[in-house]
């Protein structure tokens, strides 16, 4: 009781009363949007339990790790047979070697969940004493709503802990408070732990945050316990992500940091420093390893093997990363829907000097997170807020955050005459705008509607009047300017206008689902690229109806983008009929792929591209021009005197084989 007097009495004390009182506001205005989320599938009166799909709080893959929790709790077993059945399977989960039924999630956030949902299922029972009338299954808004709050906690507490080491790293008390305040508002943390608390994200933010936190603060010790301490967190940590063993990667440049350059030591003694070291960071690998076991017997149990993957092979391109896409697209690209995360992880570079390795490390760890998520077949997170996925590098977002902040107030205080108060106007106004439209962004999505799967090019419906006009501007010029240098990269490579990359880029038409990849039914899938504005680079003309999407080539060569997702050998077919040429050259990426004498109708011209490369490619279309006859029917007469061929839609498949 001492204590928490003594800590009420720290929190209300004058010194950094405000920036405290501030960082409270935040984390109880998380906790009012969760209390205030009611979900319940748009069927809040019927009951549970029938076999039907009806979220309360949990949805989506939200739904399946709560039935794994269910399992873990209530039948002390791996079989969620039992819990789909009950509760609804809306994706028909496919049965396993095992012959049980499979769910493609870590069972770590299961293993976190079960003490609380006991907890829930232990108050359920008593209160139902007293005529409660709760529910025992352990599907309704009582046990969901106290494992859920968790997610509330996690969140607040991951940027407790970075505020804590932005102040210690940087000093002061104002920028390490916007920073972890930006971070819990402006970013994809703000939905996984309010709307989508179900969701693993904001406890996989706590858990990387942790391991980033006692990483930082311990540098420079090399007793045993820390790194078993920093083996059992990171063990947690991937037990709730597989890919957070990648965080691993700061011991890696700490070691490497012992080569450095030294006074008063030769090359040597720095071999024979990282060598003790490098032993050292072997015991947190193997720690975390130990920590990882119950994820090995969970695969065992229901997937019969401990190495094969859940989600198939193809999950991951590890060869075809779409970096730029992923951070930049208008597809839940990380820095363009979420410009704070931008600014986080540009502030990295802005540490002060004495706390350089810091700054690598966390660089070298996001970086890390960064590829491996670009490699993942759906980069933007499937139906997902932001890219939810990058929630793990919290920690150095809010430091990296409150060095920007930092920094530009260096910058501000040798103006003598700019009273404090208007540099933090001057944030409020910037920084402070961002994590105000994310948070009306969220609320879009509140009470179970589903975060958007595809691409949104769009601007400034959550802005204020006073910079709504400005963003508008700027948007119809460049597009999002949180895409560059994405945009004018991709501007430069293909002759089109930097605008052209918020709309092209991001959308796939050929596009397997997860169970394709886990059944090895690739081959199965068909696309079709209808030959729409974005992708059309030059030489086009326009299409000649919307029934008749259809259009003429207008040069001796046109070119449009085509855009793949996935590193697999595919067969293109483009739909060609002849106008005032009668013969037409296909070329790919500048090199011929195939020539063709044209009948008369529509032409199937088809050319495989074995191994095709991810990203964005081009087909360029060529044939002479002339003057076109009166045209048969079903196609309409051209837009101008002299054309080359008519181009339908281009048609995709996986080539045979694919799933080998």
């Amino acid at each position: 009781m001492r204590r928490i007097v003594k800590l009420a009495q720290a929190f209300v004390a004058r010194e950094g009363r405000w920036p405290r009182l501030a960082i409270a506001a935040a984390c109880a205005l998380v906790l009012v949007m969760f209390s205030t989320n009611s979900d319940m599938g748009g069927d809040p009166s019927s009951p549970r339990g029938d076999g039907r799909y009806r979220p309360v709080l949990a949805r989506g893959d939200g739904h399946m790790l709560y039935l794994m929790t269910m399992s873990t709790v209530f039948d002390r077993d791996w079989n969620w047979d039992n819990q789909l059945e009950k509760f609804g399977d809306p994706w028909n989960q496919k049965r396993t070697v095992t012959g049980r039924k499979g769910i493609p999630h870590p069972i770590g956030p299961a293993l976190v969940w079960a003490p609380l949902l006991t907890v829930a299922h232990a108050g359920a029972k008593v209160v139902n004493v007293f005529g409660a009338g709760i529910p025992e299954h352990g599907y309704d808004p009582w046990h969901q709503r106290i494992v859920f709050f968790s997610s509330v906690v996690f969140a607040c507490a991951a940027v407790l802990l970075a505020r804590r080491l932005a102040a210690r790293v940087i000093g002061g008390s104002w920028a390490p408070t916007y920073g972890a305040v930006l971070v819990l508002l402006g970013t994809s943390l703000t939905y996984y732990a309010t709307y989508m608390p179900s969701y693993g994200h904001a406890m996989d933010a706590f858990w990387c945050a942790l391991f980033f936190g006692y990483w930082a603060t311990t540098l420079g010790r090399r007793d045993l316990p820390r790194f078993v301490w920093l083996g059992v967190i990171l063990g947690v940590a991937t037990l709730v992500r597989l890919q957070e063993l990648a965080l691993g990667v700061v011991l890696v440049v700490e070691v490497a940091s012992c080569l450095a350059p030294a006074p008063d030591t030769t090359l040597k003694q720095r071999l024979r420093s990282a060598l003790d070291l490098a032993w050292r960071a072997a015991i947190t690998l193997a720690v975390a390893l130990v920590v990882f076991t119950p994820q090995l017997v969970a695969w065992h149990v229901v997937h019969g093997s401990i190495t094969a993957l859940p989600q198939g092979a193809k999950y991951t391109r590890l060869g075809s990363p779409l970096v730029l896409e992923m951070l930049f697209s208008a597809r839940n690209g990380w820095f363009s829907t979420t410009p704070l995360a931008y600014a986080g992880v540009l502030g990295l570079a802005c540490l002060p000097r004495r706390a350089r390795l810091l700054a690598i490390g966390f660089g070298v760890a996001v970086l890390g997170q960064i590829y491996l998520n670009s490699t993942i077949f759906d980069w933007w997170g499937s139906a997902s807020y932001g890219n939810r996925r990058m929630c793990n590098v919290t920690l150095p977002l809010v430091v990296g955050l409150a060095a920007l902040i930092w920094r530009c107030g260096q910058l501000v205080a040798r103006v003598p005459r700019i009273p404090r108060v208007a540099w933090h106007l001057l944030l409020l106004l910037t920084f402070g705008t961002c994590a105000a439209r994310n948070v009306a962004r969220t609320t879009d999505y509140r009470a179970g509607k589903a975060a958007p799967a595809r691409a949104i090019a769009g601007c400034c419906r959550y802005l204020p009047p006073g910079i709504k006009g400005v963003a508008s501007w700027v948007y119809a010029k460049v597009g999002n300017p949180f895409s560059f240098p994405a945009n004018a990269i991709f501007a430069v490579k293909h002759g089109v206008p930097l605008d052209r990359w918020e709309v092209a880029v991001g959308d796939y038409p050929l596009s397997p689902g997860l169970d394709h990849l886990i059944d090895g039914t690739l081959h199965t899938v068909r696309g079709k690229l209808q030959l729409s504005a974005p992708y059309v680079i030059e030489g086009l003309g326009p299409p000649q109806s919307a029934a008749q999407p259809m259009r003429y080539t207008t040069q001796r060569e046109a070119r449009i983008l085509v855009p793949n997702n996935m590193p697999y050998g595919q067969r293109y077919t483009l739909l060609v009929a002849p106008a005032g040429a009668s013969e037409v050259e296909l070329a790919w990426d500048g090199v011929t792929v195939a020539t063709a004498a044209l009948q008369p109708g529509w032409n199937r011209i088809s050319f495989d591209v074995p191994d095709d490369a991810a990203g964005m490619h081009e087909l360029a279309i060529r044939a002479s021009l002339a003057p076109h006859p009166a045209p048969a029917p079903p196609f309409p007469r051209p837009p101008q005197h002299e054309v080359g061929v008519a181009v339908g839609a281009l048609e995709m498949e996986f080539l045979p084989g694919v799933d080998d």
